[in-house]
């Protein structure tokens, strides 16, 4: 009984210091604290680890509650993310229970670099895992999806990939495994088509008719002049690139279709399932030109150059 008390009053002891002392750092240090419990780690040296990354300051007083509560031997390994210090007693019950999943959203039209710097930075892959890859432009479907931190990049684009098959074969009905895009031109034309109208298009019904635009310029051989290509041939992404200037459009990149013929050599983008359908159910129209009005976002199309010259004017003020 005098035993109990003791480590009842010990108890108290800590946790009393510990907010204290950890409420503090806190206040201090605002950054994330990322721990990774590798599988056979002794309880040592996950007491070292817990200290060295400053979530608690005293291994002895982590290591006696531990033991105490009957966690020391029920830590779990993975990447554990915290966005300050934590009680010790918060964080034996964390570090017993496991890591919980991370929440990453992929929004259409992001890509592939903001994608890896989004997954990134939720502590999912190591920066530059997926940017690396040119490759998979195009094909990391915008959903939201749920990872464990410090998950495998390889099995990360696995599960991507896999649900971009599984969304996107209903639709379009031409996808039989995962190696489609090494041999499949009329696939990655149309993910590449998508990608143009998802950057510049919201409404479907005018991304159908832009796609339609698109198709008429490929086959007469006028050049697509897409300001979004432009965007990606600077910068591989939109987020944080600035807008862009009369030089820019003179980028010497397969990107740029005001320099270069036909379609840029890759998507500029990742396309949602609304972009994907319209690519390939395009709608033939009167119009050769279009441009988007900066207020209200929508598509201004043209049947002649004279027209769209005008347009240009009216709501792009030059």
């Amino acid at each position: 009984m005098k035993f109990v008390l003791l480590a009842i009053v010990f108890l108290i002891a800590v946790l009393t210091a510990n907010f204290v002392i950890q409420g503090q750092a806190v206040v201090e240090n605002n950054n994330r604290i990322i721990l990774d419990i590798k599988g056979g780690m002794s309880f040592n040296e996950i007491a070292e680890a817990v200290v060295r990354r400053d979530l608690i300051n005293s291994k002895s007083i982590f290591k006696i509650y531990s033991i105490l509560t009957g966690r020391a031997h029920q830590f779990k390994s993975g990447r554990y993310i915290f966005n300050g210090a934590v009680s010790v007693g918060d964080l034996t019950k964390i570090l017993a229970n496991g890591p919980l999943e991370v929440e990453a959203t992929i929004f259409p039209g992001m890509t592939l670099k903001e994608i890896d710097e989004r997954l990134s930075e939720l502590g999912i892959i190591e920066k530059g895992a997926l940017s690396s890859q040119n490759n998979l432009e195009g094909f990391l479907f915008p959903d939201t999806y749920r990872f464990y931190p410090n998950f495998d990049s390889k099995a990360a684009i696995g599960k991507i990939l896999e649900n971009f098959k599984n969304k996107t074969e209903p639709a379009l009905g031409v996808i039989k495994d995962l190696t489609f895009f090494e041999g499949n031109d009329n696939l990655y034309k149309l993910l590449i088509i998508a990608s143009l109208l998802e950057k510049e298009i919201p409404n479907a019904e005018e991304q159908r008719i832009a796609a339609g635009i698109i198709e008429k310029r490929l086959k007469t051989g006028m050049p697509l002049q897409i300001d979004a290509t432009v965007i990606y041939a600077k910068c591989q992404e939109f987020l944080n690139c600035p807008a862009l200037k009369k030089e820019d459009y003179l980028i010497d990149s397969k990107y740029n279709t005001y320099r270069y013929m036909g379609l840029p050599p890759a998507p500029i983008g990742n396309p949602g399932l609304q972009a994907i359908l319209s690519a390939s159910n395009k709608k033939d129209s009167d119009y050769w030109y279009y441009l988007s009005d900066p207020k209200t976002k929508k598509t201004i199309f043209s049947k002649t150059l004279e027209e769209h010259n005008n347009n240009r004017k009216k709501y792009l003020k030059i």
